[in-house]
Protein backbone atom coordinates (compact mmCIF):
# COMPACT_ATOMS: atom_id res chain seq x y z
CA UNK A 1 0.00 0.00 0.00
CA UNK A 2 1.38 3.40 -0.98
CA UNK A 3 1.67 6.08 1.72
CA UNK A 4 0.34 9.18 -0.04
CA UNK A 5 -1.66 11.20 2.48
CA UNK A 6 -1.68 12.47 6.05
CA UNK A 7 -4.24 9.79 6.95
CA UNK A 8 -1.89 7.12 5.57
CA UNK A 9 0.89 8.49 7.79
CA UNK A 10 -1.44 8.44 10.80
CA UNK A 11 -2.49 4.85 10.12
CA UNK A 12 1.16 3.89 9.75
CA UNK A 13 1.78 5.50 13.15
CA UNK A 14 -1.24 3.69 14.59
CA UNK A 15 0.20 0.37 13.43
CA UNK A 16 3.26 1.02 15.66
CA UNK A 17 0.93 0.98 18.68
CA UNK A 18 -0.69 -2.39 18.14
CA UNK A 19 -4.16 -3.48 17.11
CA UNK A 20 -6.07 -0.18 17.20
CA UNK A 21 -7.73 -0.32 13.80
CA UNK A 22 -7.50 2.57 11.37
CA UNK A 23 -8.70 6.16 11.09
CA UNK A 24 -10.37 7.89 8.14
CA UNK A 25 -10.13 11.66 8.67
CA UNK A 26 -8.21 14.05 10.92
CA UNK A 27 -9.46 17.30 9.34
CA UNK A 28 -13.00 16.66 10.63
CA UNK A 29 -12.37 14.01 13.29
CA UNK A 30 -15.20 11.96 14.73
CA UNK A 31 -13.32 9.18 16.58
CA UNK A 32 -11.18 9.69 19.67
CA UNK A 33 -8.09 8.46 17.84
CA UNK A 34 -8.73 10.90 14.99
CA UNK A 35 -8.95 13.79 17.45
CA UNK A 36 -5.61 12.82 18.98
CA UNK A 37 -3.91 12.65 15.58
CA UNK A 38 -5.52 15.93 14.56
CA UNK A 39 -3.89 17.55 17.59
CA UNK A 40 -0.40 16.16 16.98
CA UNK A 41 -0.04 15.72 13.21
CA UNK A 42 1.00 19.19 11.98
CA UNK A 43 3.40 19.97 14.80
CA UNK A 44 5.11 16.58 14.41
CA UNK A 45 5.34 17.03 10.64
CA UNK A 46 6.94 20.47 11.00
CA UNK A 47 9.26 19.25 13.74
CA UNK A 48 10.50 16.32 11.63
CA UNK A 49 11.11 18.59 8.62
CA UNK A 50 13.06 21.05 10.78
CA UNK A 51 15.02 18.26 12.44
CA UNK A 52 15.78 16.12 9.38
CA UNK A 53 16.29 19.01 6.91
CA UNK A 54 15.47 16.67 4.01
CA UNK A 55 16.53 17.39 0.46
CA UNK A 56 12.94 17.64 -0.77
CA UNK A 57 12.30 20.52 1.63
CA UNK A 58 15.38 22.55 0.65
CA UNK A 59 14.63 25.72 -1.27
CA UNK A 60 16.46 28.83 -2.48
CA UNK A 61 14.43 32.03 -2.41
CA UNK A 62 15.01 35.77 -2.64
CA UNK A 63 13.52 37.88 0.12
CA UNK A 64 12.81 41.60 0.10
CA UNK A 65 14.39 44.23 2.30
CA UNK A 66 12.00 45.61 4.93
CA UNK A 67 11.44 49.28 5.63
CA UNK A 68 12.20 48.77 9.32
CA UNK A 69 15.86 48.72 10.37
CA UNK A 70 17.53 47.32 13.51
CA UNK A 71 18.17 49.68 16.40
CA UNK A 72 21.82 48.55 16.48
CA UNK A 73 24.11 45.68 15.51
CA UNK A 74 22.91 45.21 11.93
CA UNK A 75 22.08 47.60 9.12
CA UNK A 76 19.00 46.02 7.53
CA UNK A 77 16.02 43.74 8.04
CA UNK A 78 14.89 41.26 5.39
CA UNK A 79 11.67 39.30 5.06
CA UNK A 80 11.44 35.97 6.90
CA UNK A 81 9.18 33.84 4.64
CA UNK A 82 6.07 32.64 6.46
CA UNK A 83 6.43 29.24 4.77
CA UNK A 84 9.98 28.76 6.05
CA UNK A 85 10.61 26.44 8.98
CA UNK A 86 14.32 27.14 9.18
CA UNK A 87 16.86 29.50 7.60
CA UNK A 88 19.97 27.58 6.54
CA UNK A 89 22.06 30.51 5.38
CA UNK A 90 22.53 33.52 3.14
CA UNK A 91 23.92 33.10 -0.39
CA UNK A 92 25.78 29.99 -1.54
CA UNK A 93 26.91 27.29 0.88
CA UNK A 94 30.58 27.76 -0.03
CA UNK A 95 30.40 31.47 0.77
CA UNK A 96 30.18 30.63 4.47
CA UNK A 97 28.05 33.76 4.94
CA UNK A 98 26.73 33.44 8.47
CA UNK A 99 26.73 37.06 9.56
CA UNK A 100 23.01 37.35 10.16
CA UNK A 101 20.47 36.97 12.95
CA UNK A 102 16.85 35.80 13.11
CA UNK A 103 14.82 38.11 15.35
CA UNK A 104 11.73 40.24 15.63
CA UNK A 105 11.57 43.82 14.35
CA UNK A 106 10.41 46.60 16.70
CA UNK A 107 6.90 46.03 15.28
CA UNK A 108 7.06 42.34 16.18
CA UNK A 109 7.60 40.94 12.67
CA UNK A 110 9.96 37.97 12.31
CA UNK A 111 12.89 39.06 10.14
CA UNK A 112 16.46 38.34 9.07
CA UNK A 113 18.94 40.98 10.23
CA UNK A 114 21.96 41.52 7.98
CA UNK A 115 24.63 44.17 7.32
CA UNK A 116 24.63 44.08 3.51
CA UNK A 117 22.33 46.30 1.49
CA UNK A 118 20.76 43.95 -1.07
CA UNK A 119 18.62 46.40 -2.99
CA UNK A 120 17.23 43.70 -5.32
CA UNK A 121 16.57 41.25 -2.51
CA UNK A 122 18.69 38.81 -0.53
CA UNK A 123 19.14 35.17 -1.54
CA UNK A 124 18.65 32.67 1.27
CA UNK A 125 18.48 28.89 1.68
CA UNK A 126 15.59 27.53 3.72
CA UNK A 127 13.72 24.46 4.86
CA UNK A 128 10.15 25.12 3.84
CA UNK A 129 6.91 23.69 5.20
CA UNK A 130 6.06 20.75 2.93
CA UNK A 131 2.48 19.59 3.47
CA UNK A 132 2.12 17.23 0.48
CA UNK A 133 3.05 13.74 1.67
CA UNK A 134 3.73 12.71 -1.93
CA UNK A 135 6.79 14.97 -1.76
CA UNK A 136 8.20 13.10 1.25
CA UNK A 137 10.96 10.54 0.83
CA UNK A 138 10.40 7.02 2.26
CA UNK A 139 12.68 7.67 5.25
CA UNK A 140 10.88 10.96 6.03
CA UNK A 141 7.48 9.25 5.88
CA UNK A 142 8.68 6.51 8.21
CA UNK A 143 10.30 8.94 10.65
CA UNK A 144 7.16 11.09 10.77
CA UNK A 145 5.03 8.04 11.51
CA UNK A 146 7.41 7.04 14.30
CA UNK A 147 7.34 10.51 15.85
CA UNK A 148 3.56 10.55 15.69
CA UNK A 149 3.36 7.10 17.26
CA UNK A 150 5.62 8.18 20.12
CA UNK A 151 3.59 11.30 20.90
CA UNK A 152 0.07 9.91 20.51
CA UNK A 153 0.85 6.62 22.24
CA UNK A 154 -0.05 7.65 25.77
CA UNK A 155 -3.36 9.28 24.80
CA UNK A 156 -4.45 6.26 22.76
CA UNK A 157 -3.02 3.30 24.69
CA UNK A 158 -2.66 4.71 28.24
CA UNK A 159 0.57 2.68 28.32
CA UNK A 160 3.43 4.77 29.76
CA UNK A 161 5.96 1.99 29.21
CA UNK A 162 5.18 1.69 25.52
CA UNK A 163 5.24 5.47 25.07
CA UNK A 164 8.69 5.66 26.71
CA UNK A 165 10.00 2.81 24.56
CA UNK A 166 8.86 4.53 21.36
CA UNK A 167 10.50 7.81 22.39
CA UNK A 168 13.72 6.03 23.38
CA UNK A 169 13.91 4.50 19.90
CA UNK A 170 13.69 7.86 18.11
CA UNK A 171 17.41 8.87 18.24
CA UNK A 172 18.42 5.73 16.31
CA UNK A 173 15.64 6.30 13.77
CA UNK A 174 16.74 9.94 13.32
CA UNK A 175 20.33 8.82 12.74
CA UNK A 176 19.27 6.32 10.06
CA UNK A 177 17.02 8.80 8.25
CA UNK A 178 19.68 11.54 8.41
CA UNK A 179 22.28 9.19 6.98
CA UNK A 180 20.07 8.30 4.02
CA UNK A 181 19.33 11.96 3.38
CA UNK A 182 23.02 12.89 3.54
CA UNK A 183 23.96 10.35 0.86
CA UNK A 184 22.56 12.69 -1.80
CA UNK A 185 24.43 15.77 -0.55
CA UNK A 186 27.92 16.59 -1.81
CA UNK A 187 30.36 17.53 0.97
CA UNK A 188 31.06 21.25 1.22
CA UNK A 189 34.64 20.96 2.47
CA UNK A 190 37.26 20.15 -0.18
CA UNK A 191 40.03 17.87 1.05
CA UNK A 192 43.62 18.76 0.16
CA UNK A 193 45.15 15.72 1.83
CA UNK A 194 48.46 14.71 0.19
CA UNK A 195 47.88 11.14 1.37
CA UNK A 196 44.53 10.92 -0.43
CA UNK A 197 45.99 12.50 -3.59
CA UNK A 198 48.81 9.96 -3.64
CA UNK A 199 46.35 7.07 -3.40
CA UNK A 200 44.49 8.31 -6.49
CA UNK A 201 47.64 8.96 -8.55
CA UNK A 202 49.08 6.27 -10.85
CA UNK A 203 52.32 8.21 -11.38
CA UNK A 204 55.09 6.75 -9.19
CA UNK A 205 57.02 9.99 -9.60
CA UNK A 206 54.20 11.99 -7.98
CA UNK A 207 55.79 13.92 -5.12
CA UNK A 208 52.70 13.26 -3.00
CA UNK A 209 53.70 9.58 -2.93
CA UNK A 210 56.95 10.34 -1.16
Amino acid sequence: MAINSKVDICNLALSHLGNYGTIANIDTPTKDEERVFSLWYDICRQFVLKLLMPNFALQRVTVAQLSETPEFGYGFFYEYPNYALKILGVGEVQDKENNYAIESTPLGVMAIAHDTDYTDGMGIRIIYDVTDINRFSPEAKLLLSQYLAAYVCLAITQDTGRAKKLKDELPAEISTASGLNAQENMPVRISHSRFKKSRFSSNPQNTDKR
